[in-house]
């Protein structure tokens, strides 16, 4: 023990300017012995009166085990978890990392799922998440050979930066030099990629711009218009699809302004965009658009073209 305390002084002095005192020494190696800390095998031998402490495997090192007794559980609780999650993008990746861990922490069986993701797995281009994922992790330049409808194939140089999910669809949310000076952001649909490869002449350049997430809130999906200005919306929403605007937000910014037991005024501010408008229309059986007036316009013209739409159909 005075060998302990004098070359633990040595260092706690130097770095610190005090020392420390047995019973700080004692209290230390108890926490390591302990499975709370290290469970460190620490045994204790005596030459007459004295004790004298040593490891019993001579190649023991805390700092050969960077996680507690505690960290283990709460790797294990964050295991059972993610054992529980189904639907996400390519969970075979997922399953035989759970596998690998479950191995190592001596788990039992996984209960089944009890939390799912609203996620089609036939969705085209899903085969791209991962490699995407690791694209974006190791800021990979990328070579996209990009499709959209009943055009060729582009390739695009896109610097990736996230994948972003909305309406049950992915996205690549990534910089394009080429649109730099209009567009900062760029989002690619994994389904419209037809492959990639890594741009290995090409540096990355990292995203300098506002925070994806604020970035996105400022609309409904993914579509930014960065010349349009935020504007307010208000809504005169009755029942029963009230509450279900309610319980289920549009927007971050919606709040209610009005409501009485025929309808509610609902407010909100963002910029508009197609998505917005598109959402907007699955509650125009019930809902007024009070403010303001090109909203409202541009949804009377869709409407008048559904209308039409049905009349050549046949429906009406």
């Amino acid at each position: 023990m005075d060998d302990l305390i004098k070359i633990v002084n040595k260092d706690t002095y130097y770095y610190y300017g005090t020392e420390v005192s047995d019973r700080t020494i004692r209290k230390d190696i108890s926490y390591m012995m302990d499975s709370e800390g290290y469970s460190a095998p620490i045994k204790k031998g005596m030459v007459g009166h004295k004790a004298y402490y040593y490891y019993s495997d001579p190649d023991f090192s805390i700092m050969n085990m960077p996680l507690t007794q505690e960290d283990m559980g709460r790797l294990e609780e964050m295991i059972r978890m993610l054992g529980r999650l189904k639907g996400l993008p390519n969970y075979l990746w997922i399953e035989e990392t759970l596998t690998r861990l479950e191995d190592t922490f001596h788990l039992g069986e996984r209960p089944d799922g009890i939390v799912a993701f609203d996620h089609n797995p036939y969705l085209r281009g899903m085969k791209h998440f991962e490699p995407l994922m690791d694209a974006i992790m190791n800021q990979k330049v990328l070579y996209i050979y990009y499709y959209k409808y009943r055009k060729t194939i582009k390739k695009r140089e896109i610097h990736p930066y996230q994948l972003r999910q909305f309406n049950n669809r992915w996205f690549l949310v990534g910089m394009e030099p080429d649109m730099a000076d209009k567009l900062p952001l760029v989002n690619l649909p994994l389904d419209r990629i037809d492959k990639f490869e890594i741009a290995k002449d090409v540096v990355y350049q990292t995203y300098q711009g506002m925070n994806l997430d604020e970035y996105f809130s400022q609309v409904v999906g993914v579509s930014v218009n960065i010349k349009a200005k935020k504007e307010k919306v208000v809504l005169k929403v009755g029942y029963p699809d009230a509450e279900y605007m309610i319980s289920k937000p549009l927007h971050s910014s919606q709040k209610i302004i009005e409501q009485n037991e025929n309808y509610v005024l609902i407010e909100m501010n963002l910029i508009f965009n197609y998505e917005f408008e598109t959402a907007i229309l699955g509650f125009m059986n019930n809902c007024q658009i009070m403010e303001p007036k090109s909203l409202r316009d541009k949804i009377e013209k869709r409407a008048k073209i559904i209308v039409k739409n049905c009349k050549q159909s046949g429906v009406f």
